[in-house]
Protein backbone atom coordinates (compact mmCIF):
# COMPACT_ATOMS: atom_id res chain seq x y z
CA UNK A 1 0.00 0.00 0.00
CA UNK A 2 1.41 3.37 -1.08
CA UNK A 3 2.22 5.69 1.76
CA UNK A 4 -0.18 8.65 1.68
CA UNK A 5 2.06 10.80 3.82
CA UNK A 6 1.91 14.43 2.83
CA UNK A 7 4.96 16.58 2.05
CA UNK A 8 5.14 20.29 1.64
CA UNK A 9 7.53 22.52 -0.27
CA UNK A 10 7.84 26.22 0.51
CA UNK A 11 9.51 29.01 -1.45
CA UNK A 12 9.58 32.73 -0.97
CA UNK A 13 8.89 35.18 -3.73
CA UNK A 14 9.26 38.94 -3.59
CA UNK A 15 5.71 39.35 -2.28
CA UNK A 16 4.83 36.35 -0.17
CA UNK A 17 5.61 32.83 1.01
CA UNK A 18 4.31 30.01 -1.21
CA UNK A 19 3.70 26.40 -0.16
CA UNK A 20 3.18 23.36 -2.36
CA UNK A 21 1.78 20.17 -0.85
CA UNK A 22 2.22 16.73 -2.45
CA UNK A 23 2.15 13.07 -1.46
CA UNK A 24 4.52 10.17 -2.23
CA UNK A 25 2.02 8.75 -4.71
CA UNK A 26 1.95 12.02 -6.65
CA UNK A 27 5.71 12.12 -6.67
CA UNK A 28 5.98 8.55 -7.99
CA UNK A 29 3.49 9.25 -10.75
CA UNK A 30 5.33 12.42 -11.74
CA UNK A 31 8.70 10.68 -11.68
CA UNK A 32 7.43 7.79 -13.78
CA UNK A 33 5.89 10.09 -16.40
CA UNK A 34 9.06 12.20 -16.47
CA UNK A 35 11.33 9.16 -16.85
CA UNK A 36 9.22 7.62 -19.64
CA UNK A 37 9.02 10.94 -21.47
CA UNK A 38 12.79 11.45 -21.13
CA UNK A 39 13.51 7.98 -22.49
CA UNK A 40 11.07 8.42 -25.40
CA UNK A 41 12.47 11.82 -26.38
CA UNK A 42 16.06 10.58 -26.09
CA UNK A 43 15.29 7.51 -28.24
CA UNK A 44 13.57 9.66 -30.88
CA UNK A 45 16.50 12.09 -31.07
CA UNK A 46 18.97 9.22 -31.18
CA UNK A 47 17.11 7.62 -34.09
CA UNK A 48 16.90 10.92 -35.95
CA UNK A 49 20.59 11.76 -35.62
CA UNK A 50 21.63 8.17 -36.34
CA UNK A 51 19.63 8.13 -39.59
CA UNK A 52 21.11 11.43 -40.69
CA UNK A 53 24.60 10.29 -39.79
CA UNK A 54 24.34 7.03 -41.72
CA UNK A 55 22.67 8.75 -44.68
CA UNK A 56 25.57 11.20 -44.86
CA UNK A 57 28.11 8.40 -44.58
CA UNK A 58 26.26 6.41 -47.27
CA UNK A 59 26.23 9.48 -49.53
CA UNK A 60 29.98 9.96 -49.07
CA UNK A 61 30.59 6.27 -49.78
CA UNK A 62 28.43 6.42 -52.95
CA UNK A 63 30.31 9.48 -54.21
CA UNK A 64 33.68 7.84 -53.59
CA UNK A 65 32.49 4.60 -55.20
CA UNK A 66 31.18 6.48 -58.26
CA UNK A 67 34.46 8.31 -58.72
CA UNK A 68 36.48 5.09 -58.51
CA UNK A 69 34.08 3.27 -60.84
CA UNK A 70 34.24 6.04 -63.45
CA UNK A 71 38.03 6.05 -63.26
CA UNK A 72 38.03 2.30 -63.82
CA UNK A 73 35.69 2.62 -66.81
CA UNK A 74 37.91 5.30 -68.35
CA UNK A 75 41.06 3.20 -67.87
CA UNK A 76 39.45 0.11 -69.38
CA UNK A 77 38.25 2.13 -72.38
CA UNK A 78 41.76 3.54 -72.90
CA UNK A 79 43.30 0.06 -72.63
CA UNK A 80 40.84 -1.26 -75.21
CA UNK A 81 41.88 1.47 -77.65
CA UNK A 82 45.58 0.78 -77.06
CA UNK A 83 45.02 -2.96 -77.49
CA UNK A 84 43.34 -2.33 -80.84
CA UNK A 85 46.43 -0.45 -82.04
CA UNK A 86 48.67 -3.25 -80.78
CA UNK A 87 46.60 -5.83 -82.66
CA UNK A 88 46.85 -3.78 -85.87
CA UNK A 89 50.62 -3.54 -85.53
CA UNK A 90 50.79 -7.25 -84.70
CA UNK A 91 49.03 -8.02 -87.99
CA UNK A 92 51.56 -5.89 -89.88
CA UNK A 93 54.50 -7.51 -88.11
CA UNK A 94 53.19 -10.98 -88.88
CA UNK A 95 52.91 -9.99 -92.55
CA UNK A 96 56.50 -8.77 -92.46
CA UNK A 97 57.63 -12.00 -90.77
CA UNK A 98 55.71 -14.08 -93.34
CA UNK A 99 53.51 -15.52 -90.59
CA UNK A 100 49.80 -16.20 -90.88
CA UNK A 101 47.64 -13.63 -89.05
CA UNK A 102 46.09 -14.57 -85.73
CA UNK A 103 42.77 -16.30 -86.31
CA UNK A 104 39.55 -14.52 -85.41
CA UNK A 105 38.74 -17.33 -82.96
CA UNK A 106 41.97 -16.74 -81.03
CA UNK A 107 41.48 -12.95 -80.95
CA UNK A 108 37.83 -13.35 -79.94
CA UNK A 109 38.88 -15.16 -76.78
CA UNK A 110 40.79 -12.08 -75.74
CA UNK A 111 38.02 -9.57 -76.37
CA UNK A 112 34.97 -11.38 -75.08
CA UNK A 113 32.43 -10.01 -72.64
CA UNK A 114 30.05 -7.08 -72.77
CA UNK A 115 31.30 -3.64 -73.65
CA UNK A 116 31.23 -0.92 -71.01
CA UNK A 117 31.89 2.10 -73.24
CA UNK A 118 28.34 3.42 -72.83
CA UNK A 119 28.11 2.64 -69.11
CA UNK A 120 27.85 5.38 -66.51
CA UNK A 121 28.44 5.20 -62.79
CA UNK A 122 24.72 5.76 -62.22
CA UNK A 123 23.97 2.48 -64.01
CA UNK A 124 26.51 0.41 -62.13
CA UNK A 125 25.11 -2.28 -59.87
CA UNK A 126 26.33 -5.67 -58.72
CA UNK A 127 25.98 -7.25 -62.17
CA UNK A 128 27.70 -4.29 -63.83
CA UNK A 129 30.66 -4.63 -61.51
CA UNK A 130 30.95 -8.26 -62.62
CA UNK A 131 30.93 -7.07 -66.26
CA UNK A 132 33.79 -4.71 -65.43
CA UNK A 133 35.71 -7.57 -63.87
CA UNK A 134 35.04 -9.80 -66.90
CA UNK A 135 36.28 -7.04 -69.21
CA UNK A 136 39.49 -6.63 -67.23
CA UNK A 137 40.02 -10.40 -67.34
CA UNK A 138 39.45 -10.37 -71.13
CA UNK A 139 41.96 -7.56 -71.58
CA UNK A 140 44.53 -9.43 -69.52
CA UNK A 141 43.98 -12.52 -71.68
CA UNK A 142 44.31 -10.46 -74.87
CA UNK A 143 47.61 -9.02 -73.62
CA UNK A 144 48.91 -12.56 -73.05
CA UNK A 145 47.92 -13.46 -76.62
CA UNK A 146 49.85 -10.48 -77.97
CA UNK A 147 52.90 -11.32 -75.86
CA UNK A 148 52.93 -14.86 -77.26
CA UNK A 149 52.48 -13.48 -80.78
CA UNK A 150 55.40 -11.06 -80.43
CA UNK A 151 57.61 -13.84 -79.13
CA UNK A 152 56.71 -15.91 -82.20
CA UNK A 153 57.46 -12.98 -84.52
CA UNK A 154 60.76 -12.20 -82.79
CA UNK A 155 61.95 -15.80 -82.98
CA UNK A 156 60.96 -16.04 -86.67
CA UNK A 157 62.88 -12.87 -87.57
CA UNK A 158 65.95 -13.85 -85.53
CA UNK A 159 66.03 -17.24 -87.24
CA UNK A 160 66.47 -15.63 -90.67
CA UNK A 161 67.87 -12.11 -90.34
CA UNK A 162 69.33 -12.17 -93.85
CA UNK A 163 65.93 -12.61 -95.47
CA UNK A 164 64.35 -9.79 -93.47
CA UNK A 165 67.02 -7.33 -94.57
CA UNK A 166 65.64 -7.78 -98.07
CA UNK A 167 61.97 -7.26 -97.25
CA UNK A 168 60.92 -3.64 -98.05
CA UNK A 169 60.05 -2.21 -94.64
CA UNK A 170 60.77 1.54 -94.54
CA UNK A 171 59.29 4.60 -96.21
CA UNK A 172 61.08 5.49 -99.48
CA UNK A 173 60.96 9.25 -98.71
CA UNK A 174 60.42 11.53 -95.74
CA UNK A 175 56.94 12.97 -96.01
CA UNK A 176 53.26 12.21 -95.74
CA UNK A 177 51.03 9.98 -97.85
CA UNK A 178 48.83 11.87 -100.29
CA UNK A 179 47.12 8.91 -101.93
CA UNK A 180 46.86 5.40 -100.54
CA UNK A 181 46.62 1.92 -102.00
CA UNK A 182 43.20 1.04 -103.38
CA UNK A 183 40.53 2.37 -105.73
CA UNK A 184 40.47 6.13 -106.29
CA UNK A 185 39.51 8.81 -108.80
CA UNK A 186 42.44 9.46 -111.12
CA UNK A 187 43.61 13.08 -110.67
CA UNK A 188 44.35 13.43 -114.43
CA UNK A 189 41.37 11.94 -116.28
CA UNK A 190 38.85 11.73 -113.40
CA UNK A 191 38.17 8.01 -113.93
CA UNK A 192 37.91 5.60 -111.02
CA UNK A 193 40.57 2.91 -111.10
CA UNK A 194 42.89 0.87 -108.89
CA UNK A 195 45.83 2.77 -107.41
CA UNK A 196 48.42 0.05 -106.92
CA UNK A 197 50.78 1.93 -104.62
CA UNK A 198 51.32 5.00 -102.45
CA UNK A 199 51.84 8.61 -103.56
CA UNK A 200 54.09 10.85 -101.47
CA UNK A 201 53.73 14.58 -102.28
CA UNK A 202 57.31 15.85 -101.86
CA UNK A 203 59.37 18.70 -103.21
CA UNK A 204 61.45 18.39 -106.34
CA UNK A 205 64.85 16.79 -105.75
CA UNK A 206 63.90 14.97 -102.49
CA UNK A 207 66.08 11.94 -101.72
CA UNK A 208 64.50 8.57 -102.53
CA UNK A 209 65.94 5.50 -100.74
CA UNK A 210 65.79 1.75 -101.27
CA UNK A 211 63.38 0.16 -98.81
CA UNK A 212 65.25 -3.14 -98.58
CA UNK A 213 68.39 -4.91 -99.79
CA UNK A 214 68.22 -6.03 -103.42
CA UNK A 215 69.35 -5.68 -107.03
CA UNK A 216 68.24 -2.97 -109.46
CA UNK A 217 66.47 -4.63 -112.40
CA UNK A 218 65.25 -1.46 -114.14
CA UNK A 219 66.46 2.15 -114.13
CA UNK A 220 64.88 3.80 -117.14
CA UNK A 221 62.16 6.06 -118.59
CA UNK A 222 58.52 5.08 -119.21
CA UNK A 223 55.77 7.25 -120.69
CA UNK A 224 53.51 6.52 -117.71
CA UNK A 225 55.90 6.23 -114.79
CA UNK A 226 58.47 8.63 -116.21
CA UNK A 227 61.92 7.96 -114.80
CA UNK A 228 61.57 4.95 -112.51
CA UNK A 229 63.56 2.30 -110.68
CA UNK A 230 62.61 -1.32 -110.04
CA UNK A 231 64.41 -3.39 -107.41
CA UNK A 232 64.27 -7.15 -106.98
CA UNK A 233 64.65 -7.92 -103.27
CA UNK A 234 64.39 -11.67 -103.60
CA UNK A 235 62.02 -13.90 -101.67
CA UNK A 236 59.22 -12.82 -104.04
CA UNK A 237 59.48 -9.06 -103.28
CA UNK A 238 59.92 -6.21 -105.78
CA UNK A 239 59.57 -2.44 -105.38
CA UNK A 240 58.98 0.38 -107.88
CA UNK A 241 59.90 4.08 -107.48
CA UNK A 242 58.29 6.26 -110.18
CA UNK A 243 58.06 9.88 -111.50
CA UNK A 244 61.68 10.55 -110.55
CA UNK A 245 63.64 13.64 -111.57
CA UNK A 246 66.97 11.84 -111.35
CA UNK A 247 68.15 8.20 -111.20
CA UNK A 248 71.33 7.51 -109.20
CA UNK A 249 71.68 3.74 -109.79
CA UNK A 250 72.17 1.43 -112.75
CA UNK A 251 70.60 -1.87 -113.80
CA UNK A 252 72.34 -4.78 -112.04
CA UNK A 253 73.59 -2.64 -109.15
CA UNK A 254 73.25 -4.06 -105.63
CA UNK A 255 71.69 -1.75 -103.05
CA UNK A 256 71.17 -1.82 -99.31
CA UNK A 257 68.14 -0.66 -97.34
CA UNK A 258 68.44 3.11 -96.90
CA UNK A 259 70.74 3.70 -99.91
CA UNK A 260 69.90 6.86 -101.89
CA UNK A 261 68.82 5.66 -105.33
CA UNK A 262 67.29 8.77 -106.89
CA UNK A 263 65.60 12.17 -106.62
CA UNK A 264 61.86 12.82 -106.68
CA UNK A 265 60.22 14.76 -109.52
CA UNK A 266 57.15 14.78 -111.79
CA UNK A 267 58.31 12.92 -114.89
CA UNK A 268 55.85 10.85 -116.90
CA UNK A 269 52.11 10.91 -116.24
CA UNK A 270 52.11 12.99 -113.05
CA UNK A 271 49.87 15.81 -111.85
CA UNK A 272 52.59 17.30 -109.66
CA UNK A 273 55.80 16.62 -107.78
CA UNK A 274 55.48 13.33 -105.93
CA UNK A 275 56.90 9.82 -105.61
CA UNK A 276 54.78 6.85 -106.63
CA UNK A 277 55.88 3.75 -104.69
CA UNK A 278 54.76 0.12 -105.13
CA UNK A 279 55.47 -3.19 -103.41
CA UNK A 280 54.95 -6.45 -105.29
CA UNK A 281 54.78 -9.88 -103.65
CA UNK A 282 54.93 -12.89 -105.95
CA UNK A 283 54.09 -10.66 -108.94
CA UNK A 284 51.02 -9.12 -107.27
CA UNK A 285 50.74 -5.61 -105.86
CA UNK A 286 50.21 -5.34 -102.09
CA UNK A 287 49.61 -2.40 -99.76
CA UNK A 288 53.07 -1.00 -98.90
CA UNK A 289 51.76 0.29 -95.56
CA UNK A 290 51.67 -3.29 -94.35
CA UNK A 291 55.47 -3.31 -94.52
CA UNK A 292 56.34 0.04 -92.89
CA UNK A 293 57.99 -0.54 -89.50
CA UNK A 294 60.88 1.92 -89.22
CA UNK A 295 60.16 5.40 -90.48
CA UNK A 296 56.48 4.46 -90.25
CA UNK A 297 54.16 7.10 -91.69
CA UNK A 298 50.58 7.53 -90.48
Amino acid sequence: MINKKKFSFQFLSSEKLHQVNFSISNFLIFFTVFTVSFIAINYSLTQKFSDEYYKEKLKQTDEKYSAISQELIDKISKLEQELKLIEEKDSELRTYATLAPLSDDVKAKGVGGSTIEDSSTEDLDGSSIMLLKDRVDSLAFAVDIQKDSYNTIFNKIKSNEKMFRHIPSIAPVKGYIGSRYGYRTDPIDGKRRMHSGLDFPVNLNTDVVATGDGVVTKAQYDSGWGRYIKIDHGYGYETIYAHLWKINVKKGQKVKRGDKIGKSGNSGRAAGFHLHYEVHKNNKTVDPLRYFFTGYID
